[in-house]
């Protein structure tokens, strides 16, 4: 079943490359895909049922990521070749970049996640690469040394509080990560007796390939170049916020004598085992285990037992947490269910 990591993610590509190459009235292809065929397909197919006993990886998975990056690319590319174009208005350099961001969410960043928790030097470079396209490279910081630490907790900016609307933790969440990351590079390097203001700071290496990103756009396309490169960017860190939104909203770690309670994969991370939404994702949905060894390649994770399961695939999730009053009376009532917790 390899094929469907390379299918899914290949088929979001294409969808937001269609408003470059027919038209920006196609723009809207990659949310079609995204919100509306993909849970039908999720739908149609049963959830998944992965065992230890019957898993295996190759190097195929990895090639599967690896593509990701020429992917998001080039569609960035050609996306500032597209908007350079005399007749393309402010409004449809927006579009183009919202179909563009699509891609960079759903698939750029979520590519990102998987590689910078490897071992291999080479494979985390592209995940930082892919983060960077999306201005947002101190994630790999912050989640790495920050909210693996301290997620499901009110030290991690990036877990939701129960009764917190979503537009509420994106802010929190946005500001309160960069300066997170900002806070652990700073102590690493002062561990190695180095100052802030060095250029082995991680943080001045992403801000400066960052800046190069936004002045390249600019200098190729003008004004229409950075409304589009902003749009993917927002677009891109808006789709992973809501994704860190609904994967620990309401859960929180209690604190036994004056420490935080060891993580328990049934209690702390919602888990979705709808298919084609992983399929889509490299298996995002299947969180619990992702916690209890980062380390643990996509195609390795498993369900070896009952976990919290959230109550439809991710892009329903996500539609729903963008309406608070759906998404509290869903999720709270969830929550408080002594026999789902």
């Amino acid at each position: 079943m390899i094929i469907v990591y390379f299918f899914f993610p290949l088929a979001l590509i294409t969808s937001s490359s269609l408003g470059i190459i027919i038209s920006p009235n196609w723009s809207c292809a990659p949310f079609v895909w995204v919100l509306i065929l993909v849970p039908i397909i999720d739908y149609l197919i049963p959830i998944l049922n992965n065992h230890d006993s019957n898993l295996s990886e190759t190097k195929l998975h990895n090639y599967a990521l690896i593509m990701i990056l020429p992917g998001i690319f080039f569609l960035i590319v050609f996306g500032l070749i597209k908007v350079s174009e005399n007749e393309i208005s402010y409004l449809q350099s927006m579009a183009i970049g919202a179909a563009v961001g699509m891609s960079g969410g759903s698939i750029g960043i979520t590519t990102a996640h998987e590689l910078i928790h490897r071992s291999d030097k080479k494979m985390r470079g592209i995940g930082v690469f892919l983060l960077v396209l999306c201005l947002y490279g101190h994630f790999r910081i912050e989640h790495i040394y920050g909210h693996h630490k301290h997620f499901a907790t009110k030290q991690d900016p990036a877990s939701a509080r129960k009764g917190e609307n979503f537009y509420a933790f994106l802010c929190r969440c946005v500001v309160m990560s960069f300066i997170s990351a900002l806070n652990i590079e700073k102590n690493i390097l002062k561990k190695k007796n180095l100052s802030f203001f060095n250029f082995k700071n991680r943080m001045i290496h992403y801000l400066l390939l960052e800046f190069l990103l936004l002045f390249t756009s600019l200098l190729i396309a003008g004004m229409n170049g950075l409304i589009f490169i902003l749009t993917h960017c927002a677009i891109s860190i808006i789709l992973l916020e809501l994704v860190d939104y609904i994967q620990h909203y309401g859960l929180e770690r209690k604190i036994k004598n004056g420490k935080y309670e060891a993580y328990d994969g049934e209690q702390h991370s919602w888990n979705s085992r709808h298919t084609s939404a992983n399929w889509s994702t490299f298996n995002l949905g299947l969180h619990a285990e992702h916690h209890q060894t980062a380390s643990k390649h996509y195609p390795l994770l498993s369900q070896q037992k009952k976990l919290i399961e959230m109550p439809s695939n991710y892009p329903v999730m996500i539609m729903m947490a963008l309406v608070p009053p759906i998404w509290f009376t869903v999720m709270d009532k969830k929550i408080s269910q002594k026999t789902d917790l």
